[in-house]
């Protein structure tokens, strides 16, 4: 009899310990955008995606990302603009910036080209935290090489 109640109290504790009494655990972070007037996670558990994956994120950018010839000839010379963007709930990409660039008159031509390519992005796929549908901040740099053809 004892032993029974010892295996039933043991078991209820483990069970007991391994439930979370508030509902699942998570641990993303997120902040509060008072222009939007919700939260922005800045880390989930299921992260946002490009509609098709990866490498339909990389064949948007090769055949939207329009530069001049002055930039291409800058380019090596120019910083890797770093794109950041929230994904919304509804996978609309809002607040596109170049980060670390508040001021749109400190962009340069690499930069703007950026800017430009974000405003034409389709909808991702939203991220996910404790299985909701969450906005989320993303930054991606952009790397771009560039191939000089020789005749």
């Amino acid at each position: 009899m004892f032993t029974n109640l010892f295996l039933l109290f043991t078991l209820c504790w483990i069970v007991g310990n391994r439930l979370p009494a508030n509902g699942p655990e998570t641990s993303c972070l997120y902040y509060y955008n008072r222009s939007l007037k919700k939260n922005v996670y800045t880390t989930w558990e299921i992260e946002p995606e490009f509609p098709g994956g990866a490498a339909a994120y990389v064949r948007f950018l090769n055949k939207n990302l329009r530069i001049s010839e002055d930039t291409v000839d800058d380019a090596t010379s120019l910083p890797m603009p770093r794109m950041k963007f929230i994904v919304d709930i509804d996978g609309q990409i809002i607040n596109p910036c170049i980060q670390g660039k508040n001021d749109t008159t400190q962009l340069n031509s690499l930069d703007k080209a950026a800017l430009e390519l974000m405003k034409k992005m389709p909808k991702w796929i939203p991220a996910r935290c404790a299985g909701r549908v969450v906005a989320a901040e993303v930054n991606r740099p952009l790397a771009i090489c560039i191939k000089w053809e020789t005749e």
